[in-house]
């Protein structure tokens, strides 16, 4: 077995941006070959796929990823890479076990938060982001945009104990990513009286409609973006956006990355 030590990746490391709070950010790229055998990190940390891919094998299943797609680490957690796409780049939010006891957060709710994987994502581009810009503001920025990510209760969807129409409403939205239904055609479907829609909708998913359905629109062009020739206006459209304007600043605002700007990562 090996083990990696903090901010240590099996790739070649491109950049590292610790906060000297207990964060850091680690980008890496992937351009031959590696080691293929079973590791470990010393620190958890949550991985985005910007580019490639790989099968990431671990205990208990085997999944193939690409880009876009999104990994939780537990500290000293064996896994395993193979099949790796190159080139492939990622980007690695390491966390240390200190900040972890200062915060009072355990690695289950880290985890837990990353299922929501769209609001996810996006917090963890705008932490590259704010690395970028690496100013005054940044460590600290960093640490409250962990935070927000951090915390499941504040914006993953809470599917336990809801009514039998917020599952329902969650696989036809997804599956819908690319239209754009509004309050009544969802109730129509579902048979339910639109104001029970509205009124209820961001108790269950911790913001309106309107921004749910851009999260997931936003969510699919990432991987688009990185992996088709299609051109941003031809992904814009395809994804539901009315036009190239309205695609990039959405892009934007959840990410904080413009469409060129996250497409020359």
């Amino acid at each position: 077995m090996y083990e990696l030590e903090k901010e240590k990746y099996l790739g070649n490391t491109t950049n590292v941006f610790n906060t000297q709070q207990g964060i850091a950010v680690v980008e890496t790229e992937y351009q031959n070959k590696v080691y293929e055998g079973w590791h470990s990190h010393n620190n958890a940390h949550i991985t985005l796929f910007l580019k490639g891919g790989t099968t990431e094998k671990r205990k208990n299943y085997s999944e193939t990823l690409g880009a876009g797609s999104l990994l939780f680490y537990h500290s000293d957690e064996l896994h395993l890479n193979q099949n790796t796409l190159f080139p492939s780049r990622n980007i690695n939010i390491e966390i240390e076990d200190n900040l972890l006891k200062e915060l009072r957060i355990d690695e289950a709710a880290i985890e837990k938060s990353v299922q929501n994987s769209a609001l996810a994502k996006f917090l963890i581009l705008k932490i590259f982001k704010e690395t970028q810009r690496a100013d005054t503001f940044s460590n600290d920025t960093i640490k409250m945009l962990f935070l927000q990510l951090s915390n499941p209760a504040s914006h993953l969807e809470r599917f336990d104990k809801s009514p039998f129409w917020v599952k329902s409403i969650n696989e036809l939205l997804n599956d819908c990513w690319n239209e754009n239904p509004n309050l009544k055609d969802l109730a129509q479907v579902l048979n339910l009286n639109p104001v029970t829609i509205s009124k209820h909708f961001p108790k269950y998913f911790g913001c309106t409609l309107g921004e749910y359905m851009r999260r997931i629109k936003i969510n699919r062009s990432l991987s688009m973006i990185q992996s088709t020739e299609c051109n941003l206006t031809e992904i814009g459209l395809e994804c539901g956006f009315a036009d190239q304007s309205h695609f990039t600043r959405t892009f934007k605002d959840q990410t904080g990355f413009l469409p060129k700007q996250f497409q020359k990562l």
